[in-house]
Protein backbone atom coordinates (compact mmCIF):
# COMPACT_ATOMS: atom_id res chain seq x y z
CA UNK A 1 0.00 0.00 0.00
CA UNK A 2 2.79 2.31 0.86
CA UNK A 3 4.88 1.65 -2.09
CA UNK A 4 1.17 2.32 -4.20
CA UNK A 5 0.98 5.99 -2.34
CA UNK A 6 4.22 7.86 -2.54
CA UNK A 7 3.90 7.72 -6.50
CA UNK A 8 0.29 8.51 -6.73
CA UNK A 9 1.70 11.62 -4.24
CA UNK A 10 4.35 12.52 -6.33
CA UNK A 11 2.16 12.22 -9.72
CA UNK A 12 -0.73 14.45 -8.04
CA UNK A 13 1.98 17.07 -7.43
CA UNK A 14 3.06 16.93 -10.67
CA UNK A 15 0.01 17.26 -12.81
CA UNK A 16 -0.97 20.18 -10.53
CA UNK A 17 2.19 21.79 -10.89
CA UNK A 18 2.29 21.49 -14.28
CA UNK A 19 -1.94 22.75 -14.72
CA UNK A 20 -0.54 25.30 -12.37
CA UNK A 21 2.22 26.14 -14.78
CA UNK A 22 0.05 26.04 -18.27
CA UNK A 23 -2.53 28.84 -16.58
CA UNK A 24 0.05 30.37 -15.55
CA UNK A 25 1.90 31.04 -18.89
CA UNK A 26 -1.58 30.79 -20.92
CA UNK A 27 -1.77 33.87 -23.30
CA UNK A 28 -4.42 35.13 -21.94
CA UNK A 29 -2.28 36.08 -18.41
CA UNK A 30 0.39 37.11 -20.04
CA UNK A 31 -1.94 39.41 -22.14
CA UNK A 32 -3.22 40.83 -18.73
CA UNK A 33 0.17 40.42 -16.85
CA UNK A 34 1.57 43.40 -19.64
CA UNK A 35 -1.66 45.08 -19.29
CA UNK A 36 -1.18 45.25 -15.63
CA UNK A 37 2.53 46.62 -16.23
CA UNK A 38 1.12 49.17 -18.72
CA UNK A 39 -1.18 50.66 -16.16
CA UNK A 40 1.66 50.66 -13.49
CA UNK A 41 3.77 52.49 -15.56
CA UNK A 42 0.21 55.18 -16.44
CA UNK A 43 -0.08 55.07 -12.60
CA UNK A 44 3.39 56.29 -11.89
CA UNK A 45 3.45 59.19 -14.74
CA UNK A 46 6.22 57.10 -16.25
CA UNK A 47 4.85 57.89 -19.82
CA UNK A 48 7.51 56.97 -21.75
CA UNK A 49 8.03 53.36 -20.90
CA UNK A 50 3.95 53.07 -21.13
CA UNK A 51 4.51 54.71 -24.64
CA UNK A 52 7.09 51.76 -25.04
CA UNK A 53 4.24 49.25 -24.86
CA UNK A 54 2.27 50.89 -27.38
CA UNK A 55 1.89 48.74 -30.70
CA UNK A 56 3.03 50.36 -34.12
CA UNK A 57 -0.16 51.26 -34.76
CA UNK A 58 -0.72 53.22 -31.76
CA UNK A 59 3.42 54.56 -32.17
CA UNK A 60 2.44 56.23 -35.54
CA UNK A 61 -0.55 58.17 -34.06
CA UNK A 62 0.97 58.97 -30.86
CA UNK A 63 4.65 60.15 -31.41
CA UNK A 64 6.47 59.90 -28.26
CA UNK A 65 6.74 63.73 -27.00
CA UNK A 66 3.23 64.14 -28.08
CA UNK A 67 2.40 60.94 -25.71
CA UNK A 68 3.79 61.60 -23.33
CA UNK A 69 3.10 65.40 -23.17
CA UNK A 70 -0.83 64.20 -24.09
CA UNK A 71 -0.82 61.61 -21.09
CA UNK A 72 0.18 63.78 -18.74
CA UNK A 73 -1.83 66.85 -19.32
CA UNK A 74 -5.29 64.94 -19.89
CA UNK A 75 -4.69 62.90 -16.96
CA UNK A 76 -2.75 65.05 -14.31
CA UNK A 77 -3.44 68.06 -15.47
CA UNK A 78 -7.04 68.66 -17.07
CA UNK A 79 -8.51 66.16 -14.82
CA UNK A 80 -6.66 67.23 -11.79
CA UNK A 81 -5.78 63.96 -10.99
CA UNK A 82 -4.45 63.46 -7.52
CA UNK A 83 -4.00 59.47 -7.63
CA UNK A 84 -5.51 56.55 -9.52
CA UNK A 85 -6.36 52.64 -9.75
CA UNK A 86 -7.28 50.20 -12.10
CA UNK A 87 -8.61 47.06 -12.40
CA UNK A 88 -9.58 44.57 -15.09
CA UNK A 89 -12.43 42.40 -16.51
CA UNK A 90 -11.89 39.32 -17.83
CA UNK A 91 -9.58 38.48 -20.77
CA UNK A 92 -11.33 37.63 -24.00
CA UNK A 93 -9.51 36.24 -27.22
CA UNK A 94 -10.43 37.62 -30.53
CA UNK A 95 -9.11 36.39 -33.87
CA UNK A 96 -8.61 38.63 -36.53
CA UNK A 97 -9.20 41.93 -34.92
CA UNK A 98 -9.54 44.90 -37.11
CA UNK A 99 -7.80 47.86 -35.28
CA UNK A 100 -8.96 50.86 -37.80
CA UNK A 101 -11.08 50.93 -40.54
CA UNK A 102 -8.33 51.33 -42.75
CA UNK A 103 -5.69 48.90 -41.31
CA UNK A 104 -5.07 45.25 -41.85
CA UNK A 105 -6.75 42.76 -39.00
CA UNK A 106 -4.43 41.64 -36.13
CA UNK A 107 -4.26 37.86 -36.13
CA UNK A 108 -4.97 37.24 -32.55
CA UNK A 109 -5.73 39.84 -29.59
CA UNK A 110 -7.00 39.75 -26.24
CA UNK A 111 -9.07 42.65 -25.15
CA UNK A 112 -9.62 43.41 -21.47
CA UNK A 113 -12.23 46.06 -20.20
CA UNK A 114 -10.02 48.68 -17.66
CA UNK A 115 -11.83 50.65 -15.40
CA UNK A 116 -9.64 53.57 -14.24
CA UNK A 117 -10.84 55.22 -10.65
CA UNK A 118 -9.23 59.06 -10.49
CA UNK A 119 -9.55 60.93 -7.90
CA UNK A 120 -9.00 64.53 -8.33
CA UNK A 121 -9.51 68.11 -7.58
CA UNK A 122 -12.70 67.93 -9.76
CA UNK A 123 -14.30 64.46 -7.09
CA UNK A 124 -13.95 60.79 -8.31
CA UNK A 125 -14.45 60.04 -11.76
CA UNK A 126 -14.27 56.50 -13.85
CA UNK A 127 -13.37 55.52 -17.41
CA UNK A 128 -13.80 52.29 -18.27
CA UNK A 129 -12.00 51.39 -22.04
CA UNK A 130 -11.21 47.97 -23.86
CA UNK A 131 -7.48 47.43 -24.23
CA UNK A 132 -5.78 44.96 -26.53
CA UNK A 133 -3.00 43.28 -26.23
CA UNK A 134 -1.21 41.52 -28.59
CA UNK A 135 2.48 39.80 -29.43
CA UNK A 136 4.65 41.57 -31.50
CA UNK A 137 8.20 40.15 -32.04
CA UNK A 138 7.76 38.17 -28.52
CA UNK A 139 6.79 41.30 -26.61
CA UNK A 140 3.15 42.31 -25.57
CA UNK A 141 1.84 45.55 -26.74
CA UNK A 142 -1.46 47.60 -26.33
CA UNK A 143 -3.75 49.03 -28.60
CA UNK A 144 -6.92 50.89 -28.83
CA UNK A 145 -10.07 50.89 -30.98
CA UNK A 146 -10.53 52.75 -33.75
CA UNK A 147 -12.51 50.76 -36.31
CA UNK A 148 -14.96 53.11 -36.37
CA UNK A 149 -13.45 56.11 -36.47
CA UNK A 150 -11.60 58.29 -39.14
CA UNK A 151 -7.69 57.57 -38.53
Amino acid sequence: MKKLLIPLIILATLATGIIYFIVLVSPENQAEGAAEEFYAYEQSGAFAESWEMLHPLMKEKFPKGTYIQDRSDVIMNYFGVLHFTYSFEDVEEIKNWLPAVDKEPIPTVYRITVSQHFNGKYGNSTLIQDVYMTEVEGEWKLLWDYENMDS
